[in-house]
């Protein structure tokens, strides 16, 4: 990639609700060291957008960029990634909008990252794309948000402290959410329903509806599944339900497992995530619910009158509710050991106490992606744990870096304590 080029990094989707969080994040935070633009449809909402952001940030916010494009018009796309050394995408829904900006980048030779969940679109993209992306080194790094930076990188953490501190391999981690409190927005729903409608559409994607090895090649599937079930957990004193994210997240982890083979043999390693509860009947709750959930979004009849009663595309929480939301949890990694043999226990706190995951923070868990691949490329280059090219993940593209990064912007990436424990977590 060029060092000649004109900005580190485009936020392609400026005006959108988590654009608009990310450009903010930037104006507030980073006036000097970055050189970057906004991108979009319109000229006159990157305009307003630019003139709030300088009345409240500053006004030498008047000088920064606008770059006009269009999905439709590939061109526009094509000169926009030719002046940037990463692409930060945030219009979504992806397998509507985000593939014409993956070949931009792709073609133009500019990293980049996005915040979808769509799990099918990220297959189609690795289809496409993958082997190009990497004979030209670009890192090309969907789910940089809530999905699924926590729970990856949580993962990759207690695998690394595993590695390191231990010379063991992992045979399963376990990610539980703890506590967390936040709003939804209109284009998580739309995605939600998008990917649903994608695999109705296209019968081939409907594996990744209950393939937890959705985002591997055939030969590296091992025999995990999605837990859908309740269950008591010895080590942290809960029962735990299904969480509604895994059916993105554990397929994201599944992939870093296989290109950062967390084991000698990827399909030896087990995932799973779940949501902590206090009882039996809690737990219960929190499972019927999520299975109503995934059930309703799943029936694409239903699309029209959920959208008539949840937000729409555009509208999200409030930024009372983002600025006083949090998320916790917990991650525990036990060890590869011979029959008989007690394995060794890791577990390790992340999350964020002052933002909550879906927005305010996914916003600044998109934005440190983007300038980890764009300011630390020598760091990055050096690293030998990492990909150099290729549709990655976060733990595959950007590791311990990318946590560093994150914990310098304010989220908790802890290991707690290690020792022996007991096999299993039930």
């Amino acid at each position: 990639m060029s060092s000649a080029r004109a900005f580190d990094v485009v936020v392609w989707g400026a005006t959108g609700f988590t654009g608009r969080l990310v450009a903010e994040h930037l104006a507030r935070d980073y006036k000097t060291g970055v050189r970057w633009a906004m991108a979009g449809r319109s000229q006159d909402r990157l305009e307003k957008l630019r003139l709030e952001l300088s009345e409240q940030y500053g006004g030498e916010l008047r000088d920064v960029p606008i770059l006009v494009g269009d999905i439709k018009d590939q061109a526009s796309l094509d000169s926009i990634a030719a002046q940037t050394r990463v692409m930060l995408s945030t219009a979504g829904p992806f397998a509507l909008m985000g593939t014409p900006v993956v070949d931009a980048a792709v073609r133009g030779g500019c990293h980049y990252v996005d915040i979808t969940g769509e799990t099918p679109w990220v297959r189609e993209i690795i289809g496409k794309y993958h082997e190009e992306a990497k004979k030209k080194n670009l890192r090309i790094v969907p789910c940089c948000g809530f999905d699924s930076i926590p729970f990856d990188l949580g993962a990759l953490l207690v695998v690394r402290h595993l590695a390191e501190r231990y010379g063991k391999q992992p045979a399963r981690v376990l990610n539980v959410v703890m506590g967390s409190k936040g709003g939804v927005s209109g284009g998580t729903i739309a995605s939600g329903m998008n990917a649903f409608s994608e695999m109705k559409r296209k019968p081939e994607l409907r594996a990744t509806a209950s393939d937890v090895y959705a985002l591997v090649p055939p030969e590296a599937k091992g025999g995990d599944g999605e837990f859908w079930g309740v269950q008591f957990c010895r080590e942290l004193g809960k029962y735990l339900a299904p969480f509604v994210m895994q059916s993105c997240n554990n397929r994201v982890v599944h992939r870093s497992n296989y290109l950062l083979r967390y084991t000698e043999d990827s399909r030896d390693f087990r995932y799973q995530e779940s949501v902590a509860a206090p009882s039996w009947f809690a737990a219960r709750s929190v499972q019927l619910g999520t299975i109503a959930i995934v059930t309703a979004m799943s029936q694409t009849w239903l699309h029209p009158l959920l959208k008539k009663m949840l937000p729409a595309q555009g509208e999200g929480p409030t930024r009372e509710m983002m600025l006083n939301g949090f998320y916790k949890n917990r991650v525990l990694a036990w060890s590869k050991e011979p029959a008989g043999e007690a394995p060794v226990l890791v577990q390790a706190e992340v999350g964020d106490p002052h933002r909550d995951g879906g927005y305010w923070g996914t916003s600044r868990m998109l934005l440190e992606s983007a300038l980890c691949l764009a300011l630390q490329q020598k760091e990055l280059e050096a690293d030998k744990t990492l990909q150099k090219g290729g549709v990655l993940t976060p733990a595959s593209a950007m590791g311990m870096l990318l946590v560093e990064r994150l914990r310098k912007a304010g989220l908790t990436f802890k290991v707690l304590e290690d020792g022996a424990a007991a096999a299993g977590s039930s």
